[in-house]
C-alpha cells in the first residue's frame, strides 16, 4: 500500500493525511502482512509517516533532516528517488538545491545506519533509464553501498531468506552487467541479461 501522507491538489496548496487516518491505514495493511510505502510532500507529512509506523519512505523530502534518527529508530527504510529533482523544476539553481538537498538526507540516513532500497518515480517522470539515479546515488553512497540497495537490503528488509546474494541454496536470480560498477556506476543500469528461477527472462539484443 502507498499513501500519499502529502500531495499538491492541482493549483491548492499540500493537502496532507490526517496522522490517524494514516496509522488507520498502516494497522489494516501491517494486519494483513502488507508493507506500507508514504509519500509525504513536507515536513507535516513526514511528521505523519512517523506518527503512522510507515515502513518505506518513497522520496527524500527537501528541507527535512531531523526526523532521519526517528526513521532509523522505528525501522523505516528509505527509497529515495533522487533524480525525480531533476525535472520538477525549470529553474536550474532550484533543481540544483533540491538535488542537494536530497543527496544530503540519504548521505546522513545511511550513515546514522538507515536501510537504502533502490527504486524509482517513472511514470510521474518520462525518462526511463535509471542512471541517473545510480550516478546521484554514488554521491552520497559507495559502489558496494549502490549494489546492497539493490540485493542485499531489499532481501534483508522484506525477509526473503533465499534472495539478494550468489549463494548455495539460494535463488538463482542474477543480473550479468556489461561493466564493472565500481569502475562507473551507471554500469550498474547496463544490463546483459537478467536471470530469475534459473531462466533467462531478459537478454540484451
Amino acid at each position: 500500500m502507498k499513501l500519499f501522507t502529502g500531495s499538491y491538489m492541482g493549483d491548492r496548496p499540500v493537502v496532507n493525511m490526517d496522522a490517524a487516518v494514516a496509522k488507520a491505514a498502516v494497522d489494516v495493511a501491517h494486519a494483513e502482512g502488507k508493507p506500507v510505502f508514504a509519500h509525504p510532500q513536507n515536513r507535516t507529512g513526514v511528521d505523519a509517516v512517523v506518527a503512522a509506523g510507515v515502513d518505506v519512505l518513497a522520496h527524500t523530502i527537501p528541507n527535512t533532516t531531523d526526523e532521519l534518527a526517528q526513521f532509523k529508530f522505528q525501522g523505516t527504510a528509505l527509497i529515495p528517488t533522487l533524480s525525480i529533482w531533476m525535472s520538477v523544476s525549470i529553474d536550474p539553481a532550484v533543481t540544483e538545491r533540491l538535488v542537494r538537498s536530497g543527496v544530503d538526507q540519504l548521505k546522513a540516513f545511511s550513515a546514522n545506519g538507515g536501510l537504502v532500497l533502490f527504486g524509482t518515480d517513472v511514470g510521474f517522470y518520462t525518462f526511463f533509464d535509471p542512471s541517473l539515479e545510480f550516478e546521484l546515488m554514488h554521491q552520497a553512497l559507495s559502489e558496494m553501498e549502490v549494489l546492497a540497495s539493490l540485493t542485499t537490503n531489499p532481501a534483508s528488509y522484506f525477509k526473503a531468506a533465499r534472495k539478494g546474494r550468489v549463494e548455495q541454496g539460494f535463488d538463482a536470480d542474477p543480473v550479468v552487467l556489461e561493466g564493472d560498477p565500481a569502475v562507473n556506476v551507471r554500469n550498474f543500469a547496463k544490463l546483459v541479461a537478467t536471470i530469475r528461477a534459473g531462466q533467462v527472462i531478459y537478454e540484451k539484443p
